[in-house]
């Protein structure tokens, strides 16, 4: 390592953007500002966060080359500035908010990088938030920013603010994720066009993502999801070349993406008709959608939203295995919803708030025979919800 040989610096952009970014600055500014109110609350001088969703949220910075360390470190006085290995930095300088970053090479510690950022932001004394819950950064080099910023004199903290923020959707953020929609419905239209006796998985794959990228989408968290016959029943089967047959269960789910946020949609059907139990599980699944589409409004639990769902299909003699479903927004690999910030399930007890944007997903997985799921993408308004993802939900026949 040559960290103990160079400088870090804080580094600019200059010059017009490549092209225009997908948020009006305003949009930014109240994003910002939004983190410094929560940072302020919780007593913290500098905050740094790890993960590629907040990083794109806080700064447009976007790259899917997040599995080397980078962070953003935001104070009360300064713009964010980004830690970036040297040849993604350009995606900050050239196409970003924020447009600012220190650049640390192959052979430097990122580390060091960081800590040296806050040190030049900040004086020893400072309590500093360290984001404790992002997939990107590895234990190690967690402890090891917390051991060097500790010997520096500085107060260190696990601290997740930025997550609260972005539950709550601004206007700007649900006309993209209605964009999303939108792709998502066509693809779902197309992978289903396609699909008949005698085609494979993989044919309607190559469909599916003709259709979501022809359409202006772009790359998800998740791949579609793409399954035909028995291997329907393994939750997030991905296409593996299966010929469809007769009588197959056939599901897909499929995520349009604008500007990074997602709008998914799961819809199932049959090669030919559908059996008699393949209807009541879906009628079952859709009875479960609707309770949920239509007791969802501001205020509601997210515990006791679920626990409807439960109660619906314990009434139909079927048990709830999973989540009801899950924020969507920011998706970046290895997921494209925000369920480890808020899912709709058993012991969530924070309300629903409007601006909220989930996937409800109630569905059942038979072993070994298929798997049926209706879901929607959804916006929680003042008053209800709105269904933003719009797709007949019937069992579709090919």
């Amino acid at each position: 390592m040559n960290t103990a040989m160079r400088q870090f610096r804080i580094e600019s952009g200059s010059g017009p953007l490549i092209s225009a970014l997908p948020f009006s600055d305003t949009e930014y500014e109240r994003r910002l500002a939004g983190l410094r109110r929560q940072m302020a609350t919780a007593g913290i001088d500098v905050f740094v966060s790890f993960g590629p969703e907040n990083i794109f949220y806080l700064t447009g910075h976007d790259t899917p080359a997040y599995q080397y360390t980078q962070a953003c470190v935001v104070t009360q006085d300064t713009r964010p500035v980004n830690v970036l290995r040297s040849i993604d930095a350009s995606n900050t300088f050239q196409y970003s908010w924020s447009r600012q970053a220190v650049v640390y090479q192959d052979d430097d510690d990122p580390v060091f990088a960081i800590a040296s950022l806050v040190a030049e932001l900040a004086t020893p004394g400072a309590r500093v938030g360290l984001e404790c819950d992002a997939f990107f950064v590895t234990p190690r080099r967690y402890q090891e920013l917390v051991n060097r910023l500790e010997a520096d004199g500085f107060k260190t903290v696990a601290a997740n603010p930025v997550e609260k923020l972005r539950l709550v959707k601004s206007p700007e953020e649900i006309a993209t994720i209605r964009k999303a929609a939108s792709i998502t419905e066509k693809a779902m239209a197309g992978a289903i066009a396609v699909a008949a006796e005698g085609r494979s998985e993989d044919d309607i794959a190559a469909e599916t993502w003709r259709v979501l990228v022809g359409n202006g989408g772009q790359f998800p968290g998740l791949p579609p999801f793409i399954s035909s016959g028995t291997r329907t029943s393994m939750a997030h089967a991905t296409w593996a070349g299966r010929v469809l047959r007769k009588s197959d269960p056939l599901a897909f789910e499929i995520p349009g993406v604008v500007n990074r946020y997602v709008a998914p949609l799961f819809r199932c059907g049959t090669v030919g008709s559908a059996s008699e139990d393949l209807k009541r599980l879906h009628a079952a699944c859709l009875s479960s959608l609707e309770v949920l589409v239509d007791n969802t409004a501001p205020g509601m639990r997210a515990a006791d939203l679920h626990r409807l769902h439960v109660e619906n299909f314990a009434k139909l003699g079927l048990r709830v295995g999973h989540r009801s479903g899950y924020s969507v927004g920011v998706n970046y690999a290895p997921d494209w919803g925000e369920g480890n910030e808020f899912s709709i399930m058993s012991g969530e007890t924070r309300p629903l708030s409007a601006g909220m944007t989930f996937h409800f997903v109630p569905g059942i997985f038979v072993p070994n025979v298929c798997a049926v799921v209706v879901s929607d993408t959804v916006l929680v308004t003042e008053t209800g919800c709105e269904v933003i993802t719009r797709f007949p939900r019937g069992l579709f026949a090919v």
